[in-house]
């Protein structure tokens, strides 16, 4: 059963679903709370490492995130790295600990009065659906992408198995952990943004998604289709955050 949630702050309305699809446990962690006095937060990790592993490496990233986010007065690409460095040093302490390798990609996105830090690391998606069109979404940090940047072809049967490979993520090394930013100013209403985790993304399209969007009334019937959509075709873990802006 899929956990679903309705998290009010003070200038969004957001839900969320997340299941552990056909594996044995859920690893992927939502975290949605207040930052501070007039911020709200949104962080999607998806862990690696293998059954429990990976599910630890999350929550540990998340909580750590949070509160090292908790501390900072004005929000940028450099502040949020900081943040993201510390917890990065943090975990790689951890597996020494541990004798392991785990980890996690990461989403989030921040609002600060009106306006919003996105930031990611891994194959974790953040989109802004504005004017029931795509105005903006992240490029997942894996290889397929890499071999694209750097103008090497990809095989059309190879670009599937290139997507799970990752080439960023919070583990043990800070080089790795470099987070891709986009600050969103014109955040209105009848906007959403979305977060959402590989295993969304393994199954519904960018077209799909939108067409999901902009066919149901509100975010319950949206998240509703997806979720059924996806328990009958997920392989993996999900997790997806839907948020628009309170009408104040």
């Amino acid at each position: 059963m899929a956990e679903q949630q309705l998290m009010q702050l003070k200038r969004m309305n957001s839900k969320f679903i997340s299941n552990k699809g056909t594996r044995k446990s859920n690893q992927d962690v939502v975290l949605i709370k207040s930052l501070g006095n007039d911020n709200d937060i949104y962080l999607l990790a998806d862990g690696m490492g293998g059954y429990k592993n990976g599910g630890y490496a999350a929550n540990f990233i998340v909580a750590n995130l949070y509160e090292g986010l908790n501390t900072i007065e004005n929000f940028d690409k450099d502040s949020i790295q900081a943040e993201v460095n510390k917890v990065t040093k943090a975990l790689a302490l951890e597996n020494e600990k541990q004798e392991s390798k785990m980890g996690a990609t990461l989403g989030g996105v921040i609002q600060d009065n009106g306006v919003l830090h996105c930031f990611w690391i891994g194959d974790v998606k953040i989109w802004h659906i504005k004017n029931r069109q795509i105005g903006f979404e992240s490029l997942e940090h894996n290889l397929k992408n890499e071999l694209i940047e750097n103008k090497v072809f990809v095989e059309a049967n190879s670009a599937k198995k290139y997507n799970h490979i990752v080439t960023r993520a919070i583990q043990n090394d800070i080089k790795k952990a470099q987070i891709d930013y986009k600050c969103i100013k014109d955040f209105e209403q009848g906007d959403y943004i979305i977060l959402a985790s590989d295993g969304v993304t393994d199954v519904l399209s960018n077209h799909q998604l939108l067409d999901i969007i902009n066919s149901e009334k509100n975010e319950d019937d949206i998240l509703a289709v997806i979720d059924d959509i996806l328990k009958k075709t997920a392989k993996d873990n999900y997790s997806l955050i839907i948020t628009n802006k309170i009408n104040m």
